[in-house]
């Protein structure tokens, strides 16, 4: 198993923060600084720097992953319009933000927009690489509309005037919200479209409306409508992720890139040729690169294979075997949702472990005796493997469901082949006979045939990813409530 990676990013003056990398180093500069943008929420432009013993530990820029080692320190860059028309290959590796150049709605977006789009290797055009931000940037508008607002903003400082905007000024700004929105999703939510509306009203506080109860809710819902008639033109123009959730007996999906479009000049014959020669590609040693990027060339053909086929797992399986390894796993749920599967989850899980460990230790009854056998673990064996697993076995039983469901044991995989066969959905991890609790697994593996520990999962995707937590069950809802307070 690959040894987990620390790292210190600075991010600014006074602003050093720990990442870990539970998989180990990323595969490309690249892929490192998806996970930075990720998991600090970075949205600006940036290059990377790490200190070169070379040189007296002086940051220079990093241009190649072999420099990096275990807890070594990175510099985050931010480059502006500038620096980005000068900043060249040999130099180093830009890391930028995604700006979708498929969708635009008005001519002022490309006064405004300077920034240019960036795609991986065989994407569709459309594919989105960002997560929704943390904290929403509102556009620039178009020169004419920030001369207005600019204007009514200062008489709303001065006298508390608030500006009614033209019927022509309030559509513009409807349009280029929306495609800051279609940035990053086409079906935003509720909460999403909240924390837009805020911080538009926040940015311009003129257009705060008199007699809302937040200020904003007109503009919420203006919004919403706005949302739809974007969906109604891509729908027009074909799109494929607006097309799929039109028709009947097909429910929206949380996933950002739910049913991509084939990338420019690929049609299905060309990319079932690529599917057949990754069948041949994942045979061959020390391949991890071209399977990679034949991953990332099939994404949108393989979306299309689960939405419509929706083949059975089996049958999955032996068409796409290269997508069954951990690192392939790990990219295609990046693709799909934008967030780094391990590295999102272990992070997340170590930030809420000290208070579920409270939780734990005051439950009572048969639930809290339970938990307080599976933490003896930790004081055999206190590392941040034991930690985790213990954490993850305990919450089984503080939402009322089987842990050995989640995480099954065994010591050899010929004489629990019935058993493992007879699994729905779980976690198996192979021992060596004889081994002490701190030592690595020989195996670990997936079983997937079904669905069960329903509360389990949903705290999972849900409180601990993050991924469409909008709506949680009343027993995930007190949980979260717990860990929050």
């Amino acid at each position: 198993m690959a040894q987990p990676i620390r790292l210190r990013i600075i991010l600014g003056e006074d602003d050093a923060r720990k990442l870990i990398l539970p998989a180990g180093i990323s595969d490309s500069i690249e892929e490192l600084c998806q996970e930075v943008k990720t998991n600090f929420g970075v949205q600006q432009d940036f290059r990377l720097q790490y200190q070169d013993p070379d040189f007296g530990n002086e940051f220079v820029n990093l241009t190649a992953i072999s420099e990096i080692n275990d807890k070594a320190t990175l510099k985050v860059v931010y480059l502006d319009s500038v620096q980005l028309q000068s900043f060249t290959e040999d130099e180093g590796v830009t890391c930028q933000p995604v700006r979708s150049p498929t969708h635009s709605f008005s001519s002022s977006s490309a006064d405004t927009d300077n920034t240019r789009p960036v795609t991986s290797s065989g994407s569709s055009p459309s594919t989105r690489l960002s997560v929704w931000p943390s904290v929403f940037t509102v556009p620039r508008f178009s020169y004419e509309a920030e001369l207005q607002l600019e204007k009514a903003n200062a008489e709303f400082i001065a006298g508390g005037t608030h500006l009614t905007p033209s019927p022509k000024l309030k559509s513009h700004l409807l349009e280029r919200l929306a495609e800051e929105i279609i940035k990053f999703k086409v079906y935003p939510t509720d909460n999403d479209l909240n924390e837009v509306e805020e911080a538009l009203v926040k940015q311009h506080p003129c257009l705060r409306e008199q007699g809302s109860f937040n200020g904003c809710y007109g503009w919420k819902i203006s919004l919403k409508y706005k949302m739809a008639n974007v969906r109604t033109k891509l729908r027009g123009l074909g799109c494929a992720e607006v097309l799929v959730n039109s028709l009947k007996n097909k429910p929206r999906r949380a996933e950002v890139n739910y049913c991509p479009q084939y990338p420019k000049g690929e049609t299905t014959d060309s990319l079932e040729k690529e599917r057949i020669a990754l069948l041949s590609e994942v045979q061959k040693r020390n391949n991890d690169n071209i399977v990679t990027m034949k991953m990332q060339k099939t994404f949108s053909y393989r979306r299309q294979d689960v939405i419509q086929g929706q083949p059975f797992i089996a049958d999955f399986k032996s068409r796409w075997p290269a997508l069954f390894t951990e690192k392939e796993i790990d990219k295609e749920f990046l693709r799909i949702s934008t967030v780094p599967l391990l590295s999102r989850f272990f992070n997340e899980l170590d930030l809420y472990t000290p208070r579920m460990m409270e939780l734990f230790r005051g439950k009572g009854g048969v639930a809290g005796r339970k938990m307080r056998h599976i933490m003896v673990a930790i004081s055999k064996d206190d590392t941040i493997h034991t930690r985790r697993a213990c954490i993850l076995k305990s919450l089984c039983v503080y939402l009322n469901e089987d842990h050995e469901k989640l995480v099954k044991e065994y010591t050899n995989t010929e004489a629990n082949t019935e058993a493992m066969e007879q699994t729905v959905m779980g976690v198996y991890v192979i021992h060596q006979e004889g081994a002490e609790p701190g030592d690595d697994p020989e195996n670990i593996g997936v079983l997937i045939e079904g669905v069960e520990l329903k509360c389990t999962f949903e705290v999972l995707q849900k409180i601990i990813m993050k991924l469409d937590g909008q709506r949680l069950s009343s027993k995930a809802q007190f949980l979260k409530n717990k860990l929050m307070g």
